[in-house]
This record gives structure tokens, sequence and C-alpha cells, in this order.
């Protein structure tokens, strides 16, 4: 999702994770934890305030959490890329 809705990122390891990003500037993390994969991408609550777009998914202040059983079809994550980059690319503060 996030190569196709941000084809301009590059993929790259950084802070031991796998990053998306331009010139060192990341929009987009990815890094396994025990029990789930989390998607990094700086503060939700600025990308999303009204949590339309990930309503129904483990959140955190920066990260969305998927376990093995979370449904990615039928939600509006890919959504939410496309606005996270987007907003990053503009220049916008998604930041923590």
């Amino acid at each position: 999702m996030i190569k196709k809705n941000a084809p301009l990122l590059q993929e790259q390891i950084h802070y031991k994770m796998l990053g998306y990003g331009i010139d060192g500037d990341y929009a987009f993390h990815l890094n396994a934890q025990r029990a789930y994969v989390s998607l990094y991408v700086g503060n939700i609550s600025k990308i999303d305030p009204d949590g339309e777009l990930l309503s129904g998914i483990s959140v955190g202040k920066g990260c969305i959490r998927f376990t093995k059983s979370t449904e990615i079809s039928g939600t509006l994550v890919e959504a939410f890329i496309t606005r996270t980059f987007e907003m990053w690319r503009s220049g916008e503060d998604i930041d923590c």
C-alpha cells in the first residue's frame, strides 16, 4: 500500500526499521514487534483528527498496530496512507 500510494518514496533501513522517505526525510517506518507489525506515521491525530480513517484498528499516538488477525480489506488504511503522504509531501506538520 505504501509503494502504491506513495511511489516517490524510497525504501531504506533507518533506525533498524524499514523506512520510506526521500533524501533522509521519512514519512513512514515499518517494524515487527512480538505480537504485531507497527506502521509509524508521526502523530495520528494530526493526520486523522476525527478517527474516521482508522476506526476499529489498534493505534497509538504515532503508530498503527497490525496483528495477524487484523483484516485490512474493508478498512480505510489505504486512504490514511495516501493522506499521510500528501500531507508529508506538502510540508504539513505530521510529527509527534
